[in-house]
């Protein structure tokens, strides 16, 4: 799972799932009053469901697929280098140990969720973690350079994107108005998958520049309990023209996101204190405007975070940049 959701189960689509094993012809179906309904039913009549359904089916055979993939090319590389697999993709990885300057520096920033732990004690994990995290970005840059040698492609099943009419709101937006691509993301400042896809929507707005428009609607999630707070917070930035500034170091923040963390993190924003703190003390207007976000969201079938909607396209959870490029490159030629 790649996205922060309220619901553990959703039945249709379990029942979806569901294959019959006893008789190759047989199909799945649900039975009604001696009528049976066929998932050909469901797609006509539940469109965005079934295909939700089926994207997702898609994904996890895509990533069957590139764990296969991973393997042979692996193989093959470790018999042109005469080495073993497993030493494949750390084959030329620096010995450097993480610096005490990265040790504090992540420390700091976590401190808050680490339970009164002092410095010292928790140096040797801090250093263990930070190892083991570049070791993991050096095998994940070293395995993509193999699928470039190796000319790896997916060729995997259309799924037809149904688009959904999201209103904007007059929510928070960087990128032209008259763009011709639209992304509203519904997300949480507190939600670690919301945390891991800033990289990839800040690369996306960095590629496509003016031809793409991104608006962030407000999504905090009840079991995030600091949530709320940060999401008025940083609407409070919007009269001072800093919600982006703010918006950046609240999510390189998120985790730690305690009220007064986040009241200091508007300092460093570079906010005007005795304005944002008046706005922070009179938020009724903001939280209603919050609550309208949540229920727009429910609306359009935001049950977890992230989630976007690309010119009405939905890509749900914290995917990789290729998720969002095939569907922007579709439309940019429309």
């Amino acid at each position: 799972m790649k996205y922060c959701s309220n619901f553990k189960i959703i039945p249709l689509l379990f029942l979806l799932s569901l294959t019959t094993t006893y008789c190759q012809k047989a199909k799945n179906y649900v039975e009604i009053n001696g009528k049976k309904y066929t998932e050909e039913d469901i797609q006509r009549e539940m469109p965005q469901v079934y295909n939700k359904y089926k994207a997702r089916q898609l994904n996890e055979l895509k990533k069957v697929f590139s764990q296969f993939a991973d393997k042979k090319i692996i193989e093959e590389a470790a018999k042109k280098q005469n080495i073993k697999p497993e030493e494949v993709l750390t084959k030329g990885m620096p010995k450097e140990e993480p610096s005490k300057e990265d040790i504090q520096e992540f420390y700091d920033r976590y401190k808050g969720q680490l339970k009164d732990k002092t410095f010292e004690e928790l140096q040797p994990e801090i250093r263990k973690y930070l190892s083991l995290e570049r070791e993991e970005s050096f095998k994940e840059t070293a395995k993509n350079k193999l699928r470039e040698d190796f000319k790896v492609s997916f060729q995997m099943e259309e799924i037809k994107k149904e688009r959904i009419n999201v209103a904007e709101n007059g929510n928070p937006s960087t990128g032209p108005k008259d763009a011709k691509i639209t992304i509203i993301e519904f997300s949480d400042f507190d939600c670690p998958f919301c945390k891991r896809s800033q990289g990839v929507n800040q690369k996306l707005r960095e590629k496509y520049k003016d031809k793409i428009r991104w608006v962030f609607r407000d999504y905090p999630l009840p079991f995030h309990p600091n949530a709320m707070f940060a999401h008025v917070a940083a609407n409070c930035a919007i009269p001072q023209n800093k919600y982006w500034e703010y918006f950046k170091i609240i999510f390189e923040h998120s985790g730690s996101l305690e009220k007064e963390n986040v009241i200091e993190l508007a300092g460093k924003a570079g906010l005007d204190m005795e304005k944002f703190n008046k706005c922070i003390e009179n938020d009724a207007p903001i939280q209603a405007e919050i609550q309208k976000d949540i229920a727009d969201g429910q609306s359009v079938g935001v049950n977890g975070t992230p989630m976007f909607f690309i010119n009405g396209i939905t890509v749900e959870g914290a995917q990789p940049i290729e998720a969002f490029e095939s569907i922007i490159e579709e439309e940019l030629k429309k």
